[in-house]
């Protein structure tokens, strides 16, 4: 299908041509609200308390996101002229306060990001299940993650409704219906360098992407074994809980391969990184523990098993590699999984 620019009425065949097109009225309106001011270097921690209520900002800032007000207040179904010219305002706004072109810098951005964040990638959502992937696809396309300038803002929404629709796909289709794309679009997230918590966030919903037929999730692994530990861990965490025979496999290698050979940051102390990897069957047992990743502000994720009944050769399997790697060389008869998150922490604290 076809896409018409809004402000001069070119028409392209896809998202990604219209988003990279430049028109003049754009560059005209760009140019006329543009404003400098100072950002604040501070990295952007997501879950701290910001004032960013949605009807504040657009009170505050009437003339700055009308547009995408206006979008958003729309009462009829979700289509994707609407949706995508929604997600490009945003991504503009973004973009201009990133830059220092609009007033307000670092906590516009931060406000802008997160009043907006939970309702667009609603919409979306809804779109991508009314009008299936392909529509997903497009958006995918548009704003790729792995674009050589970096990531577009608008990744966290995109991101996020890739991961609702790699969970839905594999529950109901099997792993070998999820578009590899979408794969290929979460695990590019970790190694730009533009990366912040909350993309990493989104990103975990990798790991239910394991035993995919043409996108080698286990490869992807342990090529970021070292310089992304926190996220393979996670991304295997949640693969367990998902196909705990092939997440094994997987385990196994991270922490007996002799090139994934460095340490890690816990409590203070630096750490193995194969003694670090156990922490991903951890909580497979326990409700105490947040269970698979499952992207935020989604409903259905609520929904999903807080645990997982582990194989007794699986079990085995993780007993003997405790042994013979010397994480845990003596565990007691009673032992538990629990003791790789629990037991090994307490370990450091006391020593």
């Amino acid at each position: 299908m076809t896409h018409e620019c809004d402000d001069c009425g070119q028409s392209f065949e896809t998202l990604s041509r219209l988003r990279l097109h430049e028109c003049a009225d754009e560059r005209s309106n760009l140019s006329s609200e543009s404003h400098s001011t100072d950002r604040s270097t501070d990295p952007i921690e997501p879950w701290d308390e910001y004032g960013y209520s949605r009807s504040e900002l657009e009170n505050k800032h009437p003339e700055f996101v009308g547009t995408l007000s206006e979008l958003l207040k729309r009462e009829s179904e979700p289509d994707i002229a609407t949706i995508s010219q929604a997600i490009a305002e945003h991504e503009r706004l973004l973009t201009k306060t990133a830059t220092g072109d609009a007033p307000g810098g670092e906590e516009l951005h931060t406000d802008l990001l997160f009043a907006y964040y939970e309702p667009l990638a609603e919409q979306l959502d809804a779109l991508v299940e009314s009008q299936g992937l392909d529509v997903l696809l497009e958006f995918v396309d548009a704003y790729d993650t792995r674009d050589q300038d970096g990531l577009p803002e608008v990744t966290p929404i995109i991101a996020n409704v890739v991961g609702r629709a790699i969970i839905r796909t594999r529950q109901n289709d099997g792993v070998e219906a999820i578009p590899a794309e979408l794969l290929a679009y979460l695990v590019a997230i970790p190694e730009s360098e533009d990366s912040q918590e909350l993309l990493y966030e989104e990103a975990y919903t990798y790991g239910w992407g394991i035993g995919h037929p043409e996108h080698s999730f286990r490869d992807r692994l342990i090529e970021l074994a070292v310089s992304e530990h926190k996220f393979v861990k996670i991304a295997l965490n949640t693969a367990f809980y998902v196909d705990q025979h092939a997440a094994i496999e997987i385990l196994e290698q991270l922490v007996t391969d002799d090139t994934i050979d460095t340490t890690t940051d816990m409590l203070g102390r630096r750490v193995d990184l194969t003694e670090f990897y156990f922490k991903a069957v951890g909580d497979l047992e326990t409700t105490a523990m947040a269970g698979p990743h499952a992207p935020h502000h989604w409903e259905e994720g609520d929904n999903l098993p807080r645990t997982v009944t582990v194989d007794d050769d699986v079990r085995q399997r993780i007993q003997n590699l405790a042994v013979e790697t010397g994480v845990a060389p003596d565990l007691p008869d009673d032992w538990s999984l629990h003791y790789f998150e629990d037991d090994l922490l307490a370990q450091l604290y006391d020593s």
